[in-house]
C-alpha cells in the first residue's frame, strides 16, 4: 500500500475503525464521511489507499459484519434506494480491489441469497449491485464451487442481461483447474462450453447476426493466442459431444470453420465424452432384485458423470442420468434418489424434473415438511408445467388436506383448459385415497370435456369395477372399443377388459387400496437453500395465501393470516397489495404500492405490480423505465401496454423440445391470453411475474 497522506479526516476514520469498525465501514461505503484528500474518490478506491496492512484484517471483518447486518433489509429514510445501491456496489468493489478474503468467502457462500435480495436495488447498468457482486466473485476463486453459477448465467437463465453472460464467461476463465486451487494452464473446457451456451441463449432471444457473441470470441482469442485450427479443434470436441443449433454453427463457422469438420475418431487425446446412457439402462434393468450388487457400479458411473460435468461444464448428461436413475430408485432407496435429485437441481435449477423428483423422494422418505415446501416452490417456479400443479395437489390430498388439494386441482384445470391430465389425475387421486364415488363423478365430468381420452376411460372403468358397478363399466368399454387408440393405450384397455371379465366371472377383484402417507422426522429446509439461495420455508404459506386470496369471500381472512407469516420483503409487499385489490379494490392496492415500493425501488416485479394496480383504476401509467430496465418482464409489460401479448412470442411452438423454460412460460401465457378471460389474464400475469421473481 502507498503511504497515507497525513490528514485529520483520515486519522479520525482510522480511529473510528478501531473503536466501532462496522459503523465506520458502513458510513464510509454510504459516503457519509469526509475523507480529506480522498473526498472525491469512490469509497472502494479510497479504501485501497486508506488501509494499512495492520488494519486489513479488522476492515475485512467489519465489511463482512456490515453485509451480514444489511442483507435482506429494505432501503431506509437515511439511506434511500439509490444511495443504498451505491453503498452495496462499493462494498463489492472493495472486495474486488482489496484483499478482503473473509468478506469474499462470505459473499461466495451466500451468493444466492445476496443475488435474490440485490435485485431489489437495480437502477440500471450504472447502479447494479448484483453485477458488482458477480465481478467480485470472478476474482480469487479458490475452487470450482461457483461452476454451476457461471454456467447458469452463461445460459442467461432467468432472463438475465447479456452483461451477466459475459461476466459468467470471465468467471469460468478465472476459475482454477480443480478444487485444490490448481491454476488452469490451458483454455478451460468449461469456459468454452459456457461460450457455446451463451451463443445458444442469444440465438433463442432472436439474435441473428451474433455480433455480441463474435465479439466475445474475438476477445478470448486475444487472451489465449492460438491458431485458427487450434481453436477449431477445441470447439470441435465440444460440438461432437453435444451439437449446437444451426444459428450458432453459422456463427462458429465465421471464425473457426474447423470446429464443424467431421470428427476424427483416431484423435481422441484430451477428448471429453459423457458416459453413454445405455450403460445406465443396463444397470437399472437389474433392479429391484440386485440393488446391493450393482450399487458400486452405479456409484462409479455417477462419479464419471460428475467428472465429465466438472471438467466440461456440460451438465446436460448428468441431470438426465441422475433423474432417470432417481426415478428407478425412488421406492428402493429414496434417500439416494433425493441426493441425486438435489445434485441435479443444483446443476440446472431451471429444469422442472429435478424439483419434481426431489419432492417425491422427500415424501417417500417420510419428510413431508420439506417435501411440501419443494412441491409448492416448484409450482411457483414452473406455473406453466401441469405436473408441478398436479403433483402438489395429489400430495396434499394424500396427506389429508383434501380441501386445499382439490383447490389446487381446480386452479390447474382453469390454467390448462385444453389438457385432460389434471381432471384425470384428480379422479385417480380420489380413487386411491378411498373416495371412489367422488372419483366417478370427476371422471364423468372429465369425460364430457375429453370424451376420447384413454386415461379417463380406463380410470373410469377401473373405478366402476372397484364399486362393483360392472354393467356401467362394460358400457363404457363397449363405447371405447369404437375409438382408435395408440399401442400403449390399447394395452391398458386390454388389461382393464381382463379385470372386468374376472369380476363378471365372480373372481375376487381387489379394489384400489387407499394410500397411506408415511410421515417421519422433518429435515432441515436450510439444506436445500444451496440450489438457488432461495429460502423454501415460506413457500407453503405463500402458496396457500395466493389460493385463498383468489377464492375470495370468507377465505380472504385466512389468506391474510397466511400473509402475516411471510418474512418482510418484496414478496410480502406484493401479496399484501394483491390481497387489498381483492378485498378493497384496485385503488387500495395502488395506494399500498405507492406507500411501500420505495423500500425496494429497484425491484422490477414490485414496480410492475404497482403500475398494474394504477392501470386497473384508469390512471395514466408510464412504462418506459420498466420496459428499459427489466427485459425479463417484457411479456407482462408489453401485454399491459398493448392489451394483448407481444407479437414476438406468437411464433413460439409449444411442442418444440428445445425451448427454454422462459419460452415455455411465454407459450403458456399466450394460450391463456387467447381465452379472452380477464380473470385468467390477471392470474397468468401474477403467476408469470412470481416465477420471474425467483432467482435462477
Amino acid at each position: 500500500m502507498s503511504a497515507i497522506p497525513v490528514s485529520p479526516a483520515v486519522e479520525r476514520w482510522s480511529a473510528r475503525l478501531a473503536t466501532d469498525p462496522v459503523q465506520a465501514m458502513g458510513d464510509l461505503l454510504a459516503g457519509r464521511l469526509f475523507l480529506g484528500p480522498f473526498a472525491r474518490a469512490r469509497p472502494s478506491e479510497a479504501l485501497v489507499q486508506l488501509l494499512t496492512p495492520d488494519e486489513m484484517p479488522l476492515a475485512d471483518r467489519a465489511l463482512r459484519a456490515w453485509l451480514e447486518q444489511v442483507i435482506g433489509a429494505p432501503a431506509r429514510d437515511d439511506l434511500p434506494g439509490k444511495r443504498f445501491a451505491d453503498a452495496l456496489s462499493e462494498a463489492f468493489r472493495a472486495v474486488s480491489l482489496v484483499p478482503l478474503r473473509e468478506s469474499r468467502a462470505w459473499c461466495t457462500q451466500h451468493q444466492g441469497q445476496l443475488r435474490s435480495w440485490l435485485r431489489g436495488f437495480y437502477f440500471g447498468h450504472s447502479r447494479d449491485p448484483e453485477a458488482a457482486l458477480l465481478v467480485a466473485l470472478t476474482g480469487d476463486q479458490r475452487d470450482r464451487h461457483l461452476l454451476g453459477l457461471w454456467l447458469g448465467l452463461a445460459r442467461l437463465s432467468g432472463g438475465v442481461s447479456e452483461d451477466y453472460g459475459r461476466l459468467a464467461i470471465t468467471g469460468l476463465r478465472l476459475m482454477p483447474a480443480d478444487d485444490a486451487g490448481e491454476i488452469e494452464r490451458s483454455v478451460p473446457v468449461a469456459m468454452l462450453r459456457g461460450v457455446l451456451d451463451f451463443g445458444e441463449a442469444l440465438a433463442r432471444r432472436g439474435d441473428l447476426k451474433g455480433k455480441t457473441w463474435l465479439a466475445e470470441l474475438d476477445y478470448l482469442a486475444a487472451v489465449y493466442p492460438m491458431s485458427t485450427d487450434q481453436w477449431g479443434r477445441r470447439f470441435r470436441d465440444l460440438v461432437q459431444a453435444r451439437d449446437v443449433s444451426a444459428t450458432v454453427r453459422k456463427w462458429l463457422d465465421q471464425r473457426y470453420p474447423g470446429a464443424l469438420r467431421p470428427f476424427d475418431p483416431q484423435q481422441t487425446k484430451g477428448f471429453l465424452q459423457a458416459p453413454h446412457q445405455d450403460e445406465l439402462r443396463q444397470l437399472l434393468r437389474q433392479l429391484p432384485a440386485n440393488l446391493t450388487a450393482i450399487r458400486p457400479q452405479l456409484e462409479a458411473l455417477f462419479d464419471r458423470h460428475r467428472q465429465y460435468c466438472r471438467e466440461s461444464g456440460d451438465s446436460y448428461y448428468l441431470v438426465r442420468a441422475f433423474c432417470f436413475a432417481g426415478d428407478r430408485l425412488l421406492n428402493l432407496d429414496p434417500t439416494w434418489a433425493r441426493d441425486l435429485a438435489h445434485e441435479a437441481a443444483r446443476w440446472n435449477p431451471q429444469d422442472p424434473y429435478p424439483w419434481s423428483l426431489l419432492a417425491r423422494a422427500l415424501e417417500a422418505e417420510g419428510d413431508w415438511h420439506r417435501a411440501q415446501a419443494v412441491y409448492w416452490h416448484a409450482r411457483r417456479r414452473f406455473p406453466h408445467n401441469v405436473h408441478s400443479h398436479s403433483q402438489l395437489a395429489h400430495a396434499l390430498i394424500v396427506h389429508g388436506d383434501v380441501e386445499l388439494g382439490e383447490a389446487v386441482y381446480d386452479t390447474a384445470i382453469g390454467l390448462f383448459p385444453s389438457n385432460p391430465y389434471c381432471r384425470a389425475d384428480l379422479a385417480h387421486t380420489l380413487r386411491v385415497t378411498g373416495r371412489p364415488q367422488r372419483a366417478v363423478e370427476v371422471y364423468r365430468e372429465a369425460q364430457q370435456h375429453f370424451p376420447q381420452d384413454p386415461a379417463i376411460i380406463v380410470g373410469l372403468v377401473n373405478t366402476l369395477i372397484d364399486l362393483e358397478r360392472l354393467g356401467e363399466a362394460k358400457a363404457v368399454l363397449d363405447w371405447a372399443d369404437q375409438l382408435g387408440m395408440d399401442e400403449r393405450s390399447a394395452a391398458k384397455r386390454e388389461q382393464v377388459q381382463r379385470r372386468l371379465q374376472q369380476a363378471r366371472n365372480g373372481q375376487p377383484v381387489r379394489p384400489a387400496q387407499p394410500r397411506q402417507p408415511d410421515e417421519g422426522r422433518a429435515g432441515d429446509l436450510a439444506a436445500l437453500a444451496d440450489i438457488t439461495g432461495e429460502d423454501l420455508a415460506h413457500d407453503p404459506a405463500l402458496g396457500r395465501a395466493i389460493l385463498l386470496r383468489r377464492s375470495g369471500g370468507d377465505d380472504l381472512a385466512r389468506a391474510w393470516s397466511e400473509i402475516q407469516t411471510l418474512p418482510a420483503g418484496t414478496v410480502q409487499l406484493i401479496e399484501t397489495g394483491l390481497w387489498r385489490a381483492r378485498s378493497d379494490g384496485w385503488r387500495s392496492a395502488a395506494d399500498w404500492f405507492d406507500q411501500t415500493w420505495g423500500r425496494y425501488a429497484g425491484d422490477g416485479v414490485l414496480r410492475v405490480h404497482r403500475n398494474r394496480a394504477h392501470a386497473r383504476v384508469g390512471d395514466a401509467v408510464d412504462w418506459s423505465l420498466e420496459r428499459e430496465r427489466y427485459p425479463y418482464l417484457a411479456t407482462v409489460i408489453e401485454t399491459e401496454i398493448n392489451g394483448e401479448p407481444p407479437a414476438r412470442i406468437r411464433h413460439i411452438d409449444p411442442t418444440d423440445q428445445d425451448l427454454t423454460e422462459e419460452q415455455r412460460q411465454d407459450a403458456w401465457f399466450l394460450g391463456l391470453m387467447d381465452k379472452a378471460d380477464p380473470s385468467l389474464r390477471d392470474t397468468a400475469e401474477e403467476d408469470l411475474l412470481s416465477a420471474r421473481h425467483l432467482l435462477v
